[in-house]
């Protein structure tokens, strides 16, 4: 089968690659659709990926074979998976922490989402694989999981009626956001982005005011919309301490600000805070990263009910065989999704 093998910064090959073996209780998932997150791409760039190694985890495709043991799905499911699996018994699990679980850390597919075919082991097929219906679209699957993890940000985050949510950056995991916050029950979201494309896509997909901070003072509209006290609650959805410090001038007292943009691997200096913040204006300061099942069965309704409009951000397509392309359009910044289609 065809893949796409990363080995360096810059260095992705596409080559044959034996099509794996299952067994009995797992499944053979014949990809049709994968997302290229920014997180794959991080881990090539900063050298976090084993050389070698097949990336891809926002995958959706057809049921190729099924295990001896398999009772649930059959040759020809249309499927989305989730990449990680919780063993559900664990410390962490039993708290609710179901990204910190071993077992969801070290679960994957196997070899990854940018191939033609995955093998799903037991544990994924028991837990995270979903049946899409005709009317979902293997692109539009491929988008379950971003928003799985936006639900996981916003419901750690809790949302209350008449919530003013601020999402900086406009990228397609800030969309996200701004639509799970709304289908939470914000009352008004905002999104804070620095291109013009972005901005007009949020409107598009239901965002109630979306600036261009090159051309808007962000601090100064957000004041004047919640009438002088800040938002509720500010997600931050790009990598960057300087846009914490930003979201932490701009959420009111009483708020929450919910990290979410993935800085495991981009390079930012450390976050000088002042404690009074925290201890005087009692603000509440949280991190978001991943998602649990039940997060994805929630993201998958969203997207199946039109409440996160997902079709309008897939922004380009490309076959395997054009993966170098699809690089170079992210990299231009004039695209939202792009979603590479076997």
């Amino acid at each position: 089968m065809k893949a796409i093998v990363y080995y360096d910064v810059g260095d992705f090959r596409l080559e044959d690659i034996p099509v794996p073996k299952i067994g009995p209780k797992e499944i053979l998932v014949k990809v049709k659709a994968c997302g290229i997150c920014s997180t794959d791409l991080f881990r090539a760039e900063y050298r976090r990926a084993k050389p070698g190694s097949v990336l891809g985890h926002e995958i959706s495709g057809e049921v190729a074979e099924v295990g001896s043991e398999v009772k649930r799905f059959n040759v020809g499911d249309r499927v989305a998976v989730l990449h990680h699996a919780p063993c559900g018994a664990c410390y962490y699990c039993m708290h609710g922490q179901e990204p910190l679980c071993e077992q969801y850390r070290r679960m994957n597919v196997d070899p990854g989402g940018f191939a033609e075919y995955i093998r799903v082991p037991s544990e994924l097929v028991e837990k995270t694989v979903i049946k899409i219906p005709d009317t979902m679209s293997f692109e539009e699957g491929t988008m379950i999981e971003p928003t799985a993890c936006s639900v996981r940000a916003i419901s750690k985050s809790r949302i209350y009626p008449g919530d003013t949510v601020l999402v900086i950056g406009g990228g397609p995991l800030g969309l996200l956001n701004a639509q799970v916050a709304k289908a939470y029950g914000a009352t008004q979201v905002i999104v804070a982005d620095h291109h013009d494309f972005r901005v007009e896509l949020a409107k598009k997909v239901g965002v109630d005011y979306a600036f261009n901070a090159n051309k808007v003072n962000i601090e100064e509209a957000v004041k004047n919309l919640t009438e002088g006290r800040g938002a509720d609650l500010v997600v931050v959805a790009v990598a960057s301490t300087n846009a914490v410090h930003q979201g932490l001038r701009m959420v009111r007292w009483g708020g929450r600000l919910c990290i979410f943009g993935d800085f495991r691997d981009v390079p930012q200096p450390n976050l000088d805070i002042d404690p009074k913040l925290i201890l005087r204006d009692d603000i509440t300061i949280l991190g978001s990263w991943g998602c649990a099942p039940y997060d994805y069965y929630a993201a998958f309704n969203l997207i199946r009910t039109g409440r996160v409009k997902v079709k309008d951000m897939i922004t380009h397509a490309f076959p395997l065989e054009h993966f170098n392309e699809a690089l170079k359009v992210i990299s231009s910044r004039e695209c939202m999704r792009v979603i590479l289609k076997m």
